[in-house]
């Protein structure tokens, strides 16, 4: 579930997230869309959500398309390190350990006990989840326990991408899905008003040695810059209303930032360490 790894010299690692293969709502259409991303790295880290692997219409889909993913990273020369998601628990690590723990990588859904407290899966099926949640008592501490239970939490129930018996408009369908219950949105915003609140303690309890952490998940980017000693970077999402960001961190832990969308990217690099 923690994988480690070390840099030689020269060795550059670039991390991204959320690329979603297979999901409607994905910007990505084609796994060659992101050969740009491989070069001049040595190590790609996808922090979760490559593509969805829970049994939906999107499964097979996606298995297709990480697949072709995983041969360009081999034809290339890039190592490529997948850490679990919500959307592909079948990963086998949850968390990245770069630099001896200095750099952490994650998915950030194991922030949440719920993992998407905004998502239908949970909404629909709060009393299962809640029961899930309490035979983990040991997650509060236990770094491996939290990172099984947002595996179990994962796989608990079947995704759900679109509110069945709605209007056949675009318009009510949306807002259907996404607005209604109102608990919904407000669960959205306040996930996106505390993320790096949220990450700064549980870094603390199950990380603290880490200097840079670097997670996904919650589908809009935000840098919050140094806190303390420690610097927190969310790559966004490659998703329909959202941006995605590549991080690259060198092996004297220099850590910048770019934009990009389908086939190239969109904005200079930013230095952040």
């Amino acid at each position: 579930m923690i994988q480690e790894l070390d840099l030689a010299p020269g060795e550059r690692v670039r991390f991204i997230s959320d690329i979603h293969f297979g999901h409607a709502k994905a910007l990505t259409r084609e796994p060659e869309e992101l050969g740009f991303l491989l070069e001049g790295c040595s190590h790609l880290v996808v922090c979760g959500d490559l593509s969805e692997t829970r049994e939906s219409p999107c499964r097979e889909e996606g298995l297709e398309k990480r697949a072709r993913f995983l041969r360009m990273c081999r034809d290339a020369g890039v190592q490529p390190v997948l850490l679990a998601g919500n959307h592909d628990p079948d990963e086998k690590a949850g968390l990245l350990k770069l630099q001896g723990g200095r750099i952490c990588a994650l998915h950030g859904h194991a922030l949440f006990r719920e993992v998407a407290p905004w998502g239908w899966e949970y909404l629909k099926n709060k009393q299962i989840s809640r029961e899930l949640i309490a035979a983990f008592p040991e997650a509060e501490a236990d770094l491996l326990r939290r990172l099984e239970l947002a595996r179990a939490m994962s796989v608990l129930v079947p995704p759900v991408y679109t509110r069945s018996g709605t209007h056949q408009n675009k318009l009510v369908r949306f807002l259907a899905h996404s607005a209604w219950p109102p608990e919904r949105p407000v669960r959205i915003l306040l996930a996106w008003l505390t993320m790096m609140w949220r990450m700064g303690k549980f870094a603390d309890r199950f990380f603290p040695e880490a200097e840079v952490v670097i997670f996904g998940h919650l589908h809009r980017r935000a840098v919050s810059g140094k806190k303390g000693r420690r610097l927190y970077v969310n790559l966004g999402a490659c998703f329909r209303h959202a941006r995605c960001w590549a991080a690259d961190v060198t092996p004297e832990r220099g850590v910048s930032i770019r934009s990009y969308t389908p086939g190239g990217y969109d904005g200079p690099e930013a230095i952040l360490r």
